[in-house]
């Protein structure tokens, strides 16, 4: 256990009264067995590549890592913004500085590389159309 002298940073204190939340109602052997579990994957993630092949972006694959640090103040507040938006930390941080960088953010660039790629396929299946074969129903017959 902790020495209950210890005082927690309004972060951790908001991930406790979280946590707390999501383990109410359940018995003290649920309890164990759930945080066992977290504790085991909190280890495994540690010790593995979250993405060991990386995550392919509008631009190329997402592979560079950035980092900063900003006061508790301000971390809180944006913790509270992602989880007023549903996203997690990394999708919203992605996102400043894609429309930093680019005046556009990341996901608002995914949709127009789907919308691009469907139009040109789009264009290809009017341009092949009319070559269609017979064994498919096409226009060949």
């Amino acid at each position: 256990m902790t020495d209950p002298t210890d005082k927690l940073s309004p972060a951790e204190s908001a991930a406790a009264t979280l946590v707390l939340k999501a383990l109410h109602g359940l018995d003290a052997k649920q309890i164990d067995r759930v945080l066992a579990q977290v504790r085991d994957q909190l280890a495994l993630d540690d010790s593995t590549p979250a993405f060991s092949r990386g995550i392919a972006g509008p631009l190329g694959k997402l592979d560079t890592s950035l980092r900063t640090k900003v006061d508790e103040t301000t971390a809180d507040q944006f913790l509270h913004h992602c989880a007023h938006q549903g996203t997690d930390t990394s999708t919203l941080l992605r996102d400043c500085v894609y429309a930093l960088v680019y005046g556009r953010t990341y996901r608002q660039m995914v949709v127009e590389r789907i919308n691009h790629d469907a139009k040109r396929t789009e264009a290809l299946a009017k341009l092949i159309a009319p070559f269609g074969s017979p064994e498919f129903g096409g226009a060949g017959r």
